[in-house]
């Protein structure tokens, strides 16, 4: 049942003063914090925290760019052997009580997306946080919990690049992807003398919805868009993917995740971007499947 506008109202004052009393503590710790500093002067530092699920993931927001790198522990990682875990490059950790990491990662995805339209998330998230720190499964100050939290907020699950660790046996079948994958054509869009920074990222469009005509679509959108000036990317070809996928995601090679995110948000595709380390024979920096969801955009 929706609540009514008194339920609302009295949930929004109570937010409001919750989201007051956490700026009151961030502003008190800001003159002796240099985390706090950087994110507030949104500098290009980044503010690193592992999450001990299993296995562990660490979170690295990028105040300037404001962007979330997530990258997954290749191997063991627990909290006795802390500093083994991302070569000890973190500054704060945190133990949820679902360790479970698919479990977890799903549900932080689920409350990123949803909380404007279920309030009584924030709340669950603020008493999971205190009964972290009561029981000392986190070492994270309120101040900078309570400014990284308003900083998370604004963010969609298009702004994470999830970074798999890679096998031995996944890099093989990578390359065996790879020599079947779809060879760039030569077109006009190709201006080498440009830096690195104005090079427009360059893409494949695999088809996996099962609906002929999508990749084709979607290759004749971006290249007009281009064409535009209204988005930095090279489309040098499309394919189809091996299996059909129910959902569609963006595979970055590239780390370009300004870029990335831009034309993620401009095609529709709102799950996090995958990120992966090029091969040396690579010509493109990322790649977009479309699933079964995909919607070509107006």
């Amino acid at each position: 049942m929706e609540p009514s506008y008194q339920t609302r109202k009295i949930i929004g004052r109570l937010l409001a003063l919750g989201c007051a009393a956490l700026l009151a503590g961030a502003f008190g710790a800001q003159l002796t914090s240099p985390l706090l500093q950087s994110l507030t002067a949104r500098q290009d530092t980044p503010v690193r925290v592992v999450f001990f699920t299993k296995p562990a993931m660490r979170f690295s927001y990028n105040p300037h760019t404001r962007k979330v790198v997530v990258t997954l522990a290749s191997g063991a990682c627990s909290i006795e052997q802390k500093e083994k875990c991302f070569q000890s490059e973190f500054d704060f950790f945190y133990i949820p009580k679902n360790t479970d990491q698919t479990s977890f990662w799903k549900e932080f995805k689920e409350d990123l997306s949803t909380w404007r339209y279920q309030p009584g998330r924030v709340f669950w998230a603020i008493h999971a946080y205190i009964n972290a720190r009561v029981q000392h499964r986190t070492d994270l100050p309120l101040a900078q919990a309570g400014v990284l939290s308003l900083e998370l907020i604004e963010l969609s699950t298009a702004d994470f690049a999830v970074e798999q660790p890679v096998s031995k046996k996944k890099r093989g079948k990578q390359s065996a992807e790879k020599t079947v994958a779809p060879q760039p054509e030569k077109h006009e869009t190709e201006q080498p003398n440009k830096s690195d920074e104005q090079q427009p990222l360059k893409v494949i469009i695999l088809n996996a919805s099962g609906k002929r005509g999508q990749a084709e679509s979607l290759k004749q959108y971006l290249r007009a868009q281009h064409a535009k000036g209204l988005l930095q990317v090279d489309v040098y070809d499309t394919g189809n993917y091996p299996s059909q996928q129910d959902k569609s995601f963006i595979e970055d090679y590239s780390g370009k995740l300004i870029q990335v995110t831009q034309i993620s948000h401009a095609i529709g595709i709102r799950s996090e971007i995958r990120s992966a380390p090029a091969a040396q024979d690579a010509y493109y920096d990322s790649r977009i499947v479309l699933g079964k969801d995909f919607k070509m955009p107006l």
